[in-house]
């Protein structure tokens, strides 16, 4: 065998290598993720638990949720910082040692207090999660499967979602939710340590920015199609999981009287949807429309039909009627988180962490404060009674913000292959190996 035979052996062999370790953090960032949303969404099935132990209002049960979204919020924007210059093995694990701190906490916690000190860390330590698996994507792939794969990620982590449901009622009702929390807690140890043992840390100078962190962040939020963007997920997402992952539950046992395992059935047709859409919705940008927004707005439209089925006819809904709606919740959120690919593609690669983390950020300062809201009103009106015209308000006020929504989208630029970048270089940079 001569000399270039042998090259062309090491190539393909390195190839393959590449291609393994691709896959392989992908699988990690996506189990790590799948224990964020579970954390999530997993209070809407012990919701009752929770007030009957402590003996509180559904108000105080919002604000406890919510403190789950305000740190992970608050981590989003170092998050970020810190993967465009760290890497992503040493930001996620170290952020992963902190979420299992919180998720001890939680667990074990005597008062509401605790508990939200507990969900507190475990929001801003499973913060880095996903924007971390996003960067990973982006280092470990090409450009042109960023949104297929990226939609893949939500949907598996999304089965954190389904497991939040009829599996996590049935399993605390098994063993209590303080016993359920402390199996997750040891679950996520595991795997934290799986990712500092597995997690290459060879990303390449294209994906590291060498400016300064006041200049990234500049540079992200003073442009404008970029702020414009940004009120949608406020809305979107802010939206969405507060109702997936709090007040979707209550509803279904204050309006239908349903219990616990029941509204966990339901609800898992919220996780089905989002877990079909995302792959989808990016497979067909990446693949057959080869545009972002259409997919965007399409997301949207879907979710405005949800809202509206509830606010109208949420009263009276047979069972095929709240499963079908559901579902549609989940799957219209699928496509319309295509704005986390468009935030990528605005700024390129070497922000690409930032950018992200940004435009993340949005999401869950609307997450935590309609969780809060949601509850504000629900103890408000209606004496505080719970009944459907409380809800009904909740519902129609996401109308009006969901058709703003959709305004905003259809007004928003397009950004496959390097459009509406404004001024950034196209993300033309090829990943560094691995198929999927």
């Amino acid at each position: 065998m001569d000399r270039n035979q042998k090259a062309a052996g090491g190539k393909r062999k390195g190839g393959k290598s590449r291609g393994s370790l691709a896959l392989l953090v992908f699988s990690i960032m996506s189990v790590l993720y799948f224990f964020s949303i579970l954390h999530r969404v997993g209070i809407a099935v012990i919701s009752f638990d929770i007030m009957n132990e402590f003996s509180t209002d559904a108000s105080l049960l919002g604000l406890m949720s919510s403190t789950y979204f305000f740190p992970y919020a608050i981590a989003q924007l170092p998050v970020g910082i810190l993967l465009d210059r760290i890497g992503v093995r040493r930001t996620v694990v170290s952020l992963a040692a902190l979420a299992c701190m919180g998720s001890l906490i939680f667990s074990t916690g005597g008062s509401i207090l605790i508990l939200s000190v507990g969900r507190a860390l475990v929001g801003f330590g499973v913060g880095g999660f996903y924007v971390s698996a996003l960067k990973a994507i982006a280092i470990w792939f090409g450009p042109r499967r960023f949104a297929t794969l990226a939609g893949l990620l939500t949907s598996l982590g999304n089965v954190g979602g389904i497991v939040a449901t009829s599996p996590l009622a049935l399993l605390t009702l098994a063993i209590g939710w303080r016993g359920t929390f402390l199996i997750i807690t040891a679950l996520m140890v595991v795997f934290a340590a799986i990712a500092w043992l597995s997690i290459s840390g060879d990303e390449g100078e294209s994906f590291r920015s060498g400016s300064s962190v006041v200049a990234d962040l500049r540079e992200v939020f003073s442009n404008r199609g970029f702020l414009l963007l940004a009120i949608i997920p406020f809305f979107v997402y802010g939206f969405f999981i507060s109702f997936q992952g709090l007040w979707g539950g209550p509803f279904l046992m204050d309006v239908y009287g349903m219990d616990k395992a029941a509204a966990g059935f339901y609800l898992m047709f919220i996780a089905i949807g989002f877990t079909i859409a995302g792959p989808t919705g990016g497979f067909i940008s990446d693949r057959f429309l080869m545009r972002r927004k259409p997919v965007m707005v399409a997301g949207i439209v879907i979710g405005l039909a949800f809202w509206s089925i509830l606010a109208f006819l949420g009263g009276s809904m047979g069972p095929c009627l709240i499963a079908s709606s559901y579902f549609l919740l989940g799957f219209g959120f699928g496509f319309a988180n295509i704005y986390m690919t468009i935030s990528k593609e605005m700024f390129g690669s070497r922000i690409s962490g930032t950018s992200m983390a940004a435009i993340n950020l949005f999401n869950f300062m609307g997450a935590g404060f309609f969780q809060y809201f949601m509850g504000f009103m629900l103890d408000t009106l209606e004496s505080g009674a719970r009944t459907f015209p409380a809800y009904q308000a909740i519902f129609l006020m996401c109308v009006a913000f969901m058709a703003f929504s959709l305004v905003l989208g259809v007004l928003s630029k397009e950004t496959f292959g390097g459009k509406g970048s404004a001024g950034a270089a196209p993300d033309a940079s090829g990943g560094t190996g691995g198929s999927f």
